[in-house]
């Protein structure tokens, strides 16, 4: 019988990385779980599976962790994001498929899409971040979009940062909401109500099609 191939050793670096990233995936449990407070660091190294030492090793303090959950996270939704609103489509079009993203994210990952929440509060109440900073780094490719809908036509005239600073806040905490309850089954009945929302509160009502090329 032959014998299976062995796996490489990692590095030590590479060793160190995955320890990090095991360390944050079970900060994203138990933060959604028990929110930033109720999450004691040891409790976080235990649930990825280490000693009290790896998460010292890694982090300086839950301030450090909870910054680390909020990148992860970002990354990873903002990825899926960013593609959704480069796609060629009218801006009314990448509006709705922004929406609709985040909010299968938040059915799909209900633990990373409320940790992310927990997150920024707690980094916001510990004054390490602030949540409407936070905010605005966020809705800068928003602001784009809005910018963009507007000069064409497709668009009601508003202040975009206004604007994707109140979707960005309805997206979070819709996203809370939903790990609350449960998530999916309440997910398509409160998907469609923010896409009729943002659409009517967005669209032009002077432009020549009533959708807004919205197809």
């Amino acid at each position: 019988m032959a014998s299976s191939p062995k796996r490489p050793r990692l590095t030590r670096r590479e060793s160190q990385e995955r320890t990090r990233s095991d360390l944050i995936a079970a900060a994203i449990d138990l933060f959604a779980t028990n929110g930033v407070a109720g999450s004691p660091l040891n409790a976080v190294a235990e649930h990825a599976g280490f000693s009290r030492g790896a998460i010292h090793g890694n982090f300086a303090d839950k301030v450090e962790l909870a910054s680390a959950v909020v990148h992860s996270v970002a990354i990873d939704l903002g990825t899926q994001l960013t593609e959704v609103l480069s796609r060629p489509a009218s801006t009314r079009t990448r509006l709705a498929n922004y929406i609709t993203t985040s909010m299968d994210y938040s059915r799909t990952k209900p633990a990373s899409a409320a940790a992310i929440v927990a997150a920024v509060e707690y980094l916001s109440r510990s004054g390490a971040e602030s949540y409407d900073d936070r905010a605005k780094d966020s809705a800068g490719d928003l602001v784009a979009l809005f910018e963009e809908g507007q000069r064409l036509g497709q668009m009601r005239r508003f202040d975009p940062l206004t604007m994707a600073l109140a979707l960005r806040s309805v997206l979070d905490t819709t996203a809370a909401s939903l790990s609350r309850r449960g998530g999916s089954a309440h997910t398509e009945a409160m998907t469609s109500e923010l896409l009729a929302l943002f659409d009517h509160a967005t669209r032009s009502t002077t432009t020549a099609d009533p959708q807004g090329t919205h197809s």
